[in-house]
């Protein structure tokens, strides 16, 4: 079913002509809300002009006001100079230079000059972190995360500014002894009035270094000049149409925005969707995308605030889409970057077909020139741009496609030369297949994808009794495929004269036969009676998209009690499974679930959490405005 659109894509899909573009977007520093980030833009329109593919694009206010499904809009940043100058008994060092290595400042820094001493502070984004250091008037050198640390120690406790060098360790392929060199991708997230600052940003061998000078006595001043300034502007969203005379649309997307190189993050996401929509145009003008079919469109944006802006400029889009696919860091080296193709799945009780069908284009899409892929699928972990779409108030089915772990994630070190053009073109080849059968999806692909869940399910649940926890885990297999059967019917909204009727009664009959004689007979001690609600009270959202992870863009997080605040912070920090958890427990509040319910939702997952953490975070979203609490 999938194997003609294979061959039909495949002489299209250049991973060379990705890898070209890939280096080409790699020069733009592309902060969002930047100069970097529009000139980037351009160049991507410029593109898609030259193949010929209509495009267009919308802009959007980037203010720090203008709000879109709970986001607040960024600021408009630029930045034309920034150096610091360490004063030590060695003399006067350059420490950092903005414009030879950006990632040498914390993005979105505010201008300023002047001399400040050193003082070291191993994390600094707790309180007790304070108890016997005084940092007031002086540069905090931390490990900690840069919005934390500014919020306690430059607002709360009179800090001058920041250098920073710490950087996300994601072991074996990250550890605290790889790339000590390296600088990471740090940035300030302003939000409303929120008072500013600046900082910069050390590899980890000179931060080390300063802390062991500074703890040998040693007095370090720092001479820092920036000249950045922040402004009202706008952000431009940039898609690509690929027109169809049916009913909806099929999505290709993938963040644009990020640092220079940026290069498998995400320029290589943004690369294998430029190629597919070659490959596709291309693939038209011959003739090999026949009517009548769906519009295939493509959206490049900053990651999470553009997607919020395209879904919340106009409601009817997420209605209009019948499913997305993200594609977020498609391109890497895998020997080098020590990295995985990852398929990451949506929540077992948000399942959907698209899931089914990625699995199987992945693997039909490879090339006897991909050589050896390490590849995985894996449980829903957020962080990128599905999150949204894949949220059930906006209810369109999303898997992303990723490279992880990736051991030069968010560093100065992620070049185009990490990247690999078989990758690339594997990725660019899957996003074109998955595009093209989805627009031209009839019952008889409506059929195979049925007859697809059904076997993915029976084989979970059967492989399910020798896990660890196996009635939790045939729950989740066989919720996962009775959603994955019903999301069909955005494929055939009417019926398809009974055709669609009939795949899901023949699944349906197959997956609940299955289980009532093979599956039930060998749990023990049985499946869960269902619960009854501990407290009546129900969660009900009344934002229609996922909370927004830089938190000091939700709206109304600035008027929540600094109290409340630090409350949401400890939870992202402490709760099992941090904002993942949190992610999906927003997910699953439905407006009819109890937070015990929801518990009991989140475990099938494997995300365990206790009755009274849930409540402390929905009493904080009823604070923010996001929820509500009704009577259950």
């Amino acid at each position: 079913m999938i194997e003609r659109w294979i061959e039909r894509v495949r002489p299209f899909v250049s991973g060379e002509r990705a890898l070209a573009a890939v280096r080409e977007i790699a020069q733009h520093h592309r902060i969002q809300a930047s100069p970097g980030y529009d000139a980037a833009a351009a160049w991507l329109v410029a593109q898609l002009a030259a193949a010929g593919v209509e495009h267009a694009v919308e802009r959007v206010p980037a203010d720090g006001r203008t709000s879109f499904l709970g986001c607040v809009m960024p600021e408009g940043w630029s930045c034309a100079h920034a150096r610091a100058h360490l004063h030590g008994a060695s003399g006067r060092e350059l420490l950092a230079d903005f414009t030879v290595q950006p990632l040498s400042l914390v993005q979105r820094s505010m201008a300023t000059e002047g001399h400040w001493p050193l003082v070291a502070l191993a994390d600094g984004s707790r309180e007790s972190d304070y108890a016997n250091v005084d940092v007031r008037g002086r540069v905090v050198l931390t490990e900690g995360a840069v919005q934390r640390v500014h919020a306690l120690a430059v607002v709360a406790r009179g800090a001058a500014g920041l250098l920073a060098f710490g950087r996300r360790l994601v072991p074996p392929a990250r550890t605290r002894e790889t790339d000590r060199d390296s600088h990471a991708y740090t940035s300030f997230w302003w939000g409303g009035d929120e008072p500013r600052g600046w900082g910069f940003v050390a590899s980890p061998a000179v931060g080390e270094a300063l802390m062991r000078r500074l703890a040998g006595g040693e007095a370090l001043e720092l001479e820092v000049s920036i000249g950045a300034s922040r402004h009202a502007t706008t952000i431009p969203l940039v898609t690509a149409l690929l027109p169809g005379t049916l009913p909806g649309e099929v999505l290709l997307t993938a963040h644009l925005c990020h640092p220079r190189p940026g290069a498998n993050d995400n320029g290589s996401g943004v690369a294998a969707v430029l190629e597919a929509v070659r490959a596709l145009a291309e693939l038209d003008v011959q003739g090999g995308l026949p009517g009548p079919r769906r519009t295939i469109r493509a959206l490049w944006m900053p990651e999470f605030t553009g997607t919020y802006a395209w879904l919340g400029g106009d409601p009817a889009r997420a209605g209009g889409t019948v499913a997305a696919l993200n594609l977020d860091m498609v391109g890497e080296n895998q020997a080098d970057c020590a990295s995985e193709q990852l398929l990451e799945r949506a929540p077992h009780f948000a399942g959907s077909f698209a899931d089914e069908l990625v699995r199987h284009v992945r693997l039909a899409a490879r090339s006897e020139t991909d050589g050896v892929l390490r590849a995985r699928e894996v449980p829903y972990s957020g962080g990128s741009d599905h999150a949204i779409w894949l949220d059930p108030r906006v209810g369109v089915p999303c898997p992303m496609l990723i490279q992880w772990p990736d051991r030069y994630y968010h560093s100065s070190l992620d070049g185009p030369e990490r990247c690999d053009p078989a990758s690339l073109a594997h990725a660019a080849r899957i996003g074109a297949v998955y595009a093209a059968f989805l627009a031209h999806a009839d019952a008889p692909a409506v059929a195979w994808l049925g007859s697809a869940i059904e076997r993915t399910t029976l084989r979970e649940m059967r492989g399910a009794l020798d896990g660890d926890r196996p009635a939790a885990a045939v729950r989740a297999a066989r919720l996962r495929g009775e959603q994955a059967l019903a999301s069909l019917s955005r494929l055939l909204p009417g019926g398809g004269d009974g055709a669609l009727e009939r795949t899901l009664a023949a699944g349906a009959e197959a997956i609940d036969g299955a289980f009532e004689t093979e599956i039930r007979p060998g749990l023990s001690p049985g499946v869960r009676a269902p619960l009854r609600a501990v407290d009546a009270r129900v969660p009900r959202r009344l934002q229609a998209a996922p909370l927004v992870p830089m938190r000091s863009l939700q709206v109304g997080w600035w008027s929540l009690p600094p109290a409340a605040r630090e409350d949401l912070h400890a939870l992202d920090r402490d709760v099992p499974g941090g904002s993942v958890t949190l992610d999906l427990a927003w997910y699953a509040c439905d407006g009819r679930r109890s937070v015990d319910q929801i518990v009991a939702c989140l475990a099938d997952e494997g995300a365990d959490v206790a009755v009274e953490t849930l409540v402390r975070f929905f009493d904080l979203a009823v604070a923010l405005g996001a929820a509500e609490w009704v009577a259950g």
